[in-house]
């Protein structure tokens, strides 16, 4: 699907009082290696969620330097046969620390571009119930603002600061705010 059609599909599920306020954009840096490209969300043309490759990529190749280092994990040794290299448990444990890396990173918000993609290309054919309960963390913040999850069932939404991901807190914020729905109610966000 051309980005223009999932841009338009994705924003027009959001709630009447967040339609033209929550924007999606896209960019791909052609005249670099590779094209690495950007997604970012604005509320009131402010950013409040970028996914770049380029800073993704940076940030988690210091971080996996940094856990090689500390860890003392050794390079994958040479072997004539490919197999060999590929199932060797140095490569298990390099794969392990840079998918711990990852796992730190989206925890922390620092997104590459194809968390969004994929959400996004997944979204439109989730039904609410599925996107509010979705593994993927951009799929169930997003969902806080689709016009789909009703007033009603924003107030008995209940999350924990300590379990919640930081991005699905920041959404649910927004859509309470534009709703008028207030946080004091809420004990477990009221510290927001």
């Amino acid at each position: 699907m051309q980005w223009s059609k999932t841009k338009s599909l994705l924003e027009s599920f959001l709630s009447d009082k967040l339609q033209g306020r929550i924007k999606i954009y896209a960019t791909v840096y052609r005249k670099f290696h590779d094209s690495p490209s950007r997604v970012w969300i604005t509320f009131d043309n402010k950013e409040i969620i970028s996914a770049s490759d380029i800073i993704y990529e940076k940030k988690h190749e210091e971080l996996y330097r940094k856990i090689k280092k500390e860890e003392n994990l050794k390079d994958i040794p040479f072997n004539e046969n490919w197999h060999v290299m590929f199932n060797s448990p140095e490569r298990q444990e390099l794969l392990t620390a840079s998918d711990n890396v990852e796992k730190w990173m989206i925890n922390q918000n620092i997104f590459n571009s194809y968390h969004f993609y994929r959400s996004f290309l997944k979204y439109s054919s989730l039904t609410i119930d599925e996107a509010l309960n979705s593994e993927i963390i951009i799929i169930r913040a997003y969902a806080m603002l689709d016009r789909r999850l009703g007033k009603r069932r924003i107030k008995k939404l209940n999350f924990s600061i300590e379990d919640t991901h930081p991005l699905i807190l920041d959404f649910y914020k927004i859509r309470c705010d534009v709703e008028g729905i207030s946080l004091i109610n809420h004990e477990t966000l009221s510290k927001l």
